[in-house]
């Protein structure tokens, strides 16, 4: 008899979908007050802001073929995600909607090239246009650059760097080793200071370190082995700071490491960019002068830093074919003075460096340079030597363990990486190494020691990345003991080849979610789960991809579209039979593909308002749930990202703790649904 009630019912629910019970709101609003509380007023359960802006495509590239809003700087940065997207040609102006994420105040607009380039900038949801062309002053400055006469460019005396200095200590007497002091505090106390035999082949021992002589020539100032000038052309540091603060987040990244939870960066600088793999984290000249500008200082043991340069021609890849073979020839390199570096916190683009061409013959000191040009072809390599003692002398820096040289070619640390107790903490707890160290009694102890940092640096890690940006070239260096490669910013602003990784950021993603009987809903939010993307300015894909419902349900919306008019009951959609099976909400049942279309629509419909205009009929109770009004219960919900709805009879509440925070006031918790109970949602097949 049941069985036959289901067919009766089933078969008049067909024939009457024309009709449309209203919702019963006394009993919806007394069920959501249970589960959610007092609902704010205001509450619209989108968790978008839509916005549009005006985009002229005029960034310094010759091949720009689209512009495109996307929610983050795409630069190493693999959660960039895109909001809207035009085919444009170079200087075109185009209109662009967007539906951000509703904690998102700054957005970023691109031009791509045709090879997938990228060159950005940074605007707020509250601007209207935005434009990538730089003040005339910029591009006047580049094009009538003046630079410093050769003949006042004159290198002094050679120093010995620290590297040289301890492989001249490890070798003066054999009966008395090498000792690194662990804390220069307690010199004298035993226990502290530890033997290190990592310089004892001499393979430093000719290292080392020139500078030009002080002088003044076309508005440049020698001083300190510093070659310098004030710059004035004004530049967009507010899009700099921010691609710099995505690709090296002081705090909070995946892993972090120490006091303050600073953030461990070193994945980042690992997968690097065509520089670091190509060839071994040098730049390649392009033949103009070499220029750099730092932008940020961001260590208090800035002032202890300094940068030198070195150059050689790139068949010396070819001749030297492994690493260790090409570490032994850079170690015989002269290495000129780059910047002595500064502690400021604020982040800056004032003074330009130049680092010119001494030549590749004998050097010695009154020698003047050959040129303001690296021949093209050259790579150049960068290494930062840090002295931190108050005398700021090399020779009385040797035995303290905070003082080191560390390269961007990797190699060329692992006598630095070897240090305890300042530079080893860097390396990862998969690393060990054997310290002796003396101990109270006059005698020696040998301890197995392990790396600090989780998912830490190797050996022969790099300490100085590259990354490439808006067709400039930046290096951030590490300098002690994390792996936040966040200590020294320096802009490569001319004389080195931009190499750049296409980029490929993909469409964001808006979930909608409804409940199929507000008026005893569980709010699992799954009963329908819709997925759509923009794929352009003019097309939307929409994908059916749950139903946690076992009332027969239709989606409505569009009348000339299979997945959107109503003429088929949803369960159909993925083979199976109302009443019978939930799709996609149970973890362990078997998992349905997405049913998935494309719908055409103008290009000035936001994604948000086209999502709005979708509904979804219940056959058994004829009603139709469509997007809530304001401070209604939330029968139905709009989510950006990769949203993971709960799974079956579990609460949204339960699932994400913070969304009662934002129901009840819409301006906290605004980002409820990056905050999830894993074991409470349902896997994400799009991630």
């Amino acid at each position: 008899m049941a069985s036959s009630l289901m067919f009766v019912n089933c078969i008049n629910h067909e024939t009457e979908t024309d009709v449309n019970i209203p919702l019963n709101m006394t009993k919806v609003t007394g069920n959501a007050l249970r589960i959610f509380g007092n609902i704010d007023s205001k509450q619209d359960w989108s968790s978008i802001t839509q916005g549009s802006v005006t985009v002229t495509a005029d960034a310094d590239m010759d091949d720009i073929v689209k512009v495109q809003i996307l929610t983050e700087s795409p630069f190493c940065n693999e959660n960039a995600a895109v909001l809207n997207e035009a085919t444009v040609s170079k200087g075109q102006t185009v209109k662009l909607v967007y539906d951000a994420p509703n904690f998102s105040d700054t957005l970023f607009a691109a031009c791509v090239s045709k090879n997938k380039n990228y060159y950005i900038k940074a605007f707020t949801v509250n601007d209207s246009e935005v434009s990538f062309s730089e003040p005339a002053n910029a591009r006047m400055t580049r094009a009538g650059e003046q630079y410093p006469d050769l003949s006042a460019i004159v290198l002094g005396a050679p120093e010995k760097s620290i590297n040289a200095l301890r492989a001249e200590a490890s070798a003066a007497d054999s009966e008395k080793p090498y000792v690194i002091i662990y804390d220069k505090s307690d010199k004298e106390i035993n226990g502290s200071n530890r033997i290190n035999s990592s310089w004892a082949d001499g393979s430093w021992a000719n290292d080392q370190l020139w500078a030009a002589k002080d002088a003044t020539s076309n508005g440049w100032t020698i001083a300190n082995g510093n070659i310098t000038k004030t710059i004035t052309e004004k530049t967009d540091l507010n899009t700099l700071q921010w691609i710099v603060n995505y690709y090296l987040p002081k705090t909070g990244a995946e892993y972090t490491t120490g006091p303050g939870k600073k953030s461990n960066n070193w994945k980042s600088i690992v997968e690097g960019t065509n520089y670091f793999k190509q060839y071994k984290n040098h730049f390649v000249s392009d033949g103009n002068p070499l220029t750099i500008v730092p932008l940020q200082m961001n260590t208090t043991e800035g002032k202890y830093n300094s940068v030198y340069y070195y150059y050689f021609p790139a068949s010396k890849l070819n001749e030297y074919t492994t690493d260790e073979a090409l570490a032994a020839y850079i170690k015989t390199l002269p290495k000129f003075k780059a910047i002595k570096g500064y502690q400021d916190g604020s982040f800056k683009r004032n003074t330009k460096y130049l680092l010119p061409y001494y030549g590749d013959g004998a050097l010695a000191e009154g020698t003047a340079a050959q040129s303001l040009s690296i021949p093209a072809g050259y790579l150049v390599g960068f290494m930062n030597q840090k002295i931190n003692n108050e005398a700021n002398q090399v020779h009385q820096a040797v035995e303290q363990c905070m003082n080191g040289d560390t390269y961007g070619f990797g190699p060329l640390n692992k006598e630095t990486n070897s240090i305890f107790g300042h530079y080893f903490s860097a390396l990862s707890t998969d690393v060990s190494m054997q310290s002796t160290k003396f101990t109270s009694n006059g005698g020696t102890e040998t301890q197995t020691k392990n790396g600090s940092t989780p998912y830490g640096m190797t050996w022969d890690s790099p300490r100085i990345g590259i990354f490439s940006a808006n067709n400039k070239v930046f290096m951030c260096f590490e300098d002690g003991c994390d792996c936040n490669f966040s200590d020294m910013i320096i802009e490569i602003s001319s004389g080195v080849v931009v190499t750049n990784d296409p980029i490929e950021p993909e469409a964001v993603a808006y979930t909608m979610c409804f409940e199929d009987e507000p008026e005893e809903a569980d709010y699992d939010m799954n009963d329908v789960v819709l997925r759509a993307i923009r794929k352009n300015d003019s097309q939307i894909q929409i994908s059916l991809i749950a139903c946690g419902a076992y009332d027969e349900l239709l989606i409505q919306g569009y009348k000339d579209n299979n997945l959107l008019n109503g003429s088929k009951e949803v369960h159909k959609f993925f083979g199976v039979e109302p009443y019978k099976t939930f799709v996609n909400t149970v973890i362990g049942e078997k998992p349905f593909e997405p049913i998935t279309t494309t719908v055409n629509i103008d290009n000035s419909v936001n994604i948000g308002d086209f999502l709005k205009s979708i509904s979804i009929k219940n056959l058994k109770t004829g009603n139709t749930i469509a997007m809530p009004k304001t401070g209604e219960p939330p029968y139905a919900i709009i989510v950006p990202l990769n949203f993971r709805y709960p799974i079956e009879q579990c609460s949204i509440t339960t699932a994400y703790p913070d969304f009662i925070k934002w129901a009840q006031n819409r301006t906290v918790a605004k980002n409820w649904y990056l905050n999830g109970v894993d074991d409470k949602l349902y896997p994400n097949k799009f991630e």
